[in-house]
């Protein structure tokens, strides 16, 4: 498995997603998602995904509830950044059209890697005293610790089908290296049974192979390799180019109207896949967004 040539599209790397899928996604914020198989999800209409994104959900999170891919969301935080709110994540769970998984930051990421370790949950400090959130998430709960008598709280684990993730770098193996600010994605793709990577650029064949003290995940569990030049514009490629803020100012605005259809049949269903988005975007629009990082 780990020495294959693992490279497709984004389209042909998310195909095989079904209804119903438990999908983790990578990202922080304005950073690191992978914006081209989300948009290939999105144009698949794929229904009823349950989404654990990192504890920072941006864009690509509002998006999905927007296009009515997701039924149900363990969420920390979602939001636009420095652009405000997520207008459909707020409408959704305002209204009940999706179910809320309340946590906070320890229960992504404590869930995560009990899911990585293949344990049934992970015991944690009292953190959630004085705090109401175990009240609103009942798999937040406390248990004795057997060898020193105190109270622990408890999260269960957490594992997705899929994991989505961004990078910088993949060789044809897998071996893949995330740059600036991320999370855990090393830690949630151990956690998933599958794991497709989006990648800005793929290493020759007969290039070395990327040093293993900076690989971010390792090849042996990648399943797929998305060649996506700007896979995760609009938002940023840490290294490589800097979030598209027109773009997304456009996309808040048309959100906070109850207008995301527009947005979406602007910029994902007016395409077939993701060279045709980047041809849409314009050369000139994108090469201006690597400049950020120069």
């Amino acid at each position: 498995m780990s020495g294959r040539n693992k490279v497709t599209t984004p389209e042909e790397a998310v195909a095989d997603i079904p209804d119903g899928a438990t999908i983790a996604l990578g990202g922080v914020h304005s950073h690191n998602s992978p914006m081209a198989l989300v948009n290939a999800l999105i144009r698949r209409g794929v229904r009823d995904l349950e989404l654990i994104p990192t504890p920072s959900g941006g864009p690509p999170v509002d998006m999905l509830i927007a296009a009515g891919c997701v039924r149900k969301l363990h969420v920390s935080y979602v939001g636009l950044e420095f652009l405000g709110l997520a207008p459909n994540f707020r409408r959704a769970a305002e209204a009940g059209t999706i179910e809320i998984v309340e946590g906070d930051e320890a229960y992504i990421v404590y869930g995560f890697r009990a899911g990585a370790s293949k344990l049934p949950f992970l015991p944690l400090p009292p953190l959630y005293e004085g705090t109401d959130l175990p009240k609103v998430n009942p798999m937040i709960r406390t248990t004795t610790d057997p060898y020193t008598g105190r109270t622990v709280t408890t999260v269960p684990a957490l594992r997705a089908d899929y994991g989505l993730f961004h990078a910088q770098v993949a060789d044809r193996k897998g071996n893949t290296q995330i740059w600036g600010q991320r999370r855990f994605e090393d830690v949630m793709a151990k956690a998933c049974d599958h794991v497709i990577i989006c990648a800005d650029e793929i290493l020759d064949e007969d290039a070395p192979p990327p040093d293993p003290r900076i690989v971010s995940i390792p090849g042996a569990i990648v399943d797929k390799v998305a060649h996506a030049p700007f896979g995760a514009h609009p938002l940023s490629s840490p290294g490589h180019y800097g979030y598209d803020r027109d773009q997304l100012v456009v996309y808040r605005d048309l959100a906070a109207a109850d207008d995301t259809k527009t947005y979406l049949q602007e910029h994902v269903y007016s395409v077939e896949n993701h060279a045709e988005y980047l041809e849409k975007i314009g050369v000139t629009r994108l090469l201006a967004l690597r400049q950020t990082f120069r």
